[in-house]
């Protein structure tokens, strides 16, 4: 469940839909080979608050998943932070 703002510079606790924004990332197996062809990705959710979200955005990399400044979404490397996880218990 979705409790805190992605940005770990953030502390801002998610409350309602209509402030932030709501990422849903599909994240691919870490394993090398697949066992099976149709294999569907686990579907990640991310929340970045309403002043986080004008200013950053959520990218898939393959370091992971990354909060980074919106100029700089196709560059996630520079400046780029990972995001916060959790579980869905």
């Amino acid at each position: 469940m979705v409790s805190k703002c992605a940005n770990p510079a953030c502390s801002a606790t998610f409350r309602y839909l209509h402030d932030g924004t709501l990422f849903h990332v599909a994240i691919e197996s870490a394993a090398p080979e697949k066992t099976l062809s149709y294999e569907i990705p686990t579907l990640e959710r991310f929340w970045l608050c309403g002043e986080c979200s004008r200013k950053m955005t959520i990218v898939s990399d393959p370091a992971g998943i990354l909060v980074v400044p919106l100029e700089q979404r196709s560059k996630p490397a520079k400046r780029a932070l990972p995001a916060r996880r959790w579980d869905s218990a």
